[in-house]
């Protein structure tokens, strides 16, 4: 019997194209419906891309063939900020990289990290009691309490007050510039002194001094607190016995606060919007809530319990995924479940279109944190629902930030009324979703401890 030829997937039509890149996350969401495996998007003749909505497909590009599909070649932006950290490097590199980095976020550290995180938004809930009646930037006060997080979990008490304003400005203002060079792929190259890129290598600038800085004074303590940067300082290639340079070190930092700070605001604005769409569940969720944050603080012991806090957010962030597409690149000509991907393309996991894939999500546009009560995250559902990714290349700081947004989301639960003013909140789809213009809320009561 002759082999069957493998196929080459569908083609979105020029003017869906066209359409599609105006509404960039409702093409994502809704491509499954028409293209349940793979279509292939771009302009003909000039870029082609193979959209992957197939949790099968996805399985074998992020895991079970990985090697023949590195980083897409839009992480080389990424690389102008962040150097070669983990969501850059690729290859060998990469994997002695995550074997070296991946203790470092035990047990006792994210014990570490939940104080921390308990007493930044106490901190947060202080400020906002003196703002009762008015209007904030959802989005932009998360920004700013998680920046605080990441800064006291890297850095303890080598980091300011002035230090984390300073991270602030930069790691934002860097974000947006990501952003927009992204958004246009035709750009002048980085060498070239254009007033973005001023601004952007002053910026890099000046968080290389403070990250530099405290790098160098922590060599000379004595007796070193257990933070991110110590256990990063402390941690030992096995082959050798060697530590990282500095560089190296510099560039695992800068991933840190760039990609992780990054999608968990916006994990956050998208939770508290989708919650204040649906009272029913945030009702539901206040009430759990109020057993961990009403009278006391609640504990790093008391997540595994927030049951549904923890539904919340992975429905949260099954609609809105914190980043939608994971870009690969067909190192050699493939084929997979009868079809052909051809060498050198641009290969998109469309984890948007998998998390409203029909034949796996029933009323997939809905908002339901319940679908989550006997969801097994493992198995097979693995490259069905992959808000952190899927393979061997997962987030490494997912767990670090499950346990941040439960927390953060369970003070905001028992201990603020606000109230939603922005109304139909559009996402922009680029390396990460964003709500367009951030979240707005009106702030009504406040309660402290």
């Amino acid at each position: 019997m002759p082999a069957i030829k493998p196929q080459t997937p569908p083609r979105l039509p020029l003017g869906l194209l066209l359409e599609s890149m105006k509404k960039v996350f409702n093409m994502l969401t809704v491509a499954p419906q028409k293209y349940p495996d793979m279509l292939i998007t771009g302009i003909p003749g000039l870029r082609t891309v193979y959209m992957v909505n197939n949790p099968d497909i996805a399985q074998y590009v992020l895991q079970k063939n990985y090697r023949n599909f590195p980083k897409a070649k839009g992480y080389e932006v990424l690389a102008l900020l962040l150097g070669k950290g983990l969501v850059t490097n690729d290859g060998d590199n990469w994997h002695m990289q995550r074997t070296l980095i991946q203790p470092a976020f035990h047990r006792e550290t994210l014990r570490r990290i939940s104080n921390i995180t308990v007493t930044a938004t106490n901190q947060l809930l202080q400020r906002w009691k003196a703002q009762e009646g008015q209007e904030i930037n959802f989005t932009r006060e998360m920004a700013e309490v998680t920046i605080d997080i990441v800064a006291k979990s890297l850095f303890t008490t080598d980091v300011t007050a002035n230090h984390i304003q300073t991270i602030w400005k930069n790691v934002n203002f860097l974000n947006e510039s990501a952003d927009a060079m992204l958004r246009n792929p035709v750009h002048l190259p980085w060498i070239f002194p254009t007033p973005r890129h001023l601004k952007m290598r002053r910026s890099i600038a000046e968080l290389d001094e403070l990250v530099y800085g405290i790098i160098n004074r922590r060599k000379l303590e004595k007796n070193p607190p257990p933070d991110l940067l110590q256990l990063l300082l402390d941690a030992r290639y096995e082959e050798t016995g060697k530590g990282m340079n500095d560089l190296q070190i510099r560039d695992e930092v800068m991933t840190i606060f760039l990609a992780g700070h990054e999608t968990t605001v916006n994990a956050l604005s998208w939770t508290w919007y989708l919650l204040k769409k649906h009272k029913g569940a945030e009702e539901k969720l206040k009430e759990e809530s109020i057993k961990f944050a009403g009278e006391r603080d609640p504990a790093f012991e008391d997540v595994p319990a927030m049951i549904y806090g923890k539904n919340v957010m992975n429905e949260s962030m099954r609609r809105y995924p914190p980043v939608p597409v994971v870009g690969r690149r067909s190192a050699q000509k493939d084929e997979v479940s009868g079809y052909l991907i051809k060498a050198g393309s641009e290969v998109a996991v469309n984890i948007a279109g998998l998390h409203h894939h029909p034949a796996y999500w029933p009323d997939a546009f809905e908002f339901k944190p319940e679908r989550f009560e006997h969801f097994d995250l493992k198995g097979d559902n693995r490259f069905i629902f992959m808000p952190f990714g899927g393979g061997p290349r997962i987030c490494i700081g997912n767990n670090f930030a499950m346990l941040e947004m439960q927390l953060i989301n369970s003070m905001l639960a028992s201990r603020v009324d606000m109230e939603l003013v922005s109304e139909d909140v559009k996402p922009i789809a680029l390396v990460t979703l964003k709500p367009e213009n951030g979240v707005v809320m009106k702030l009504k009561k406040i309660k402290t401890r």
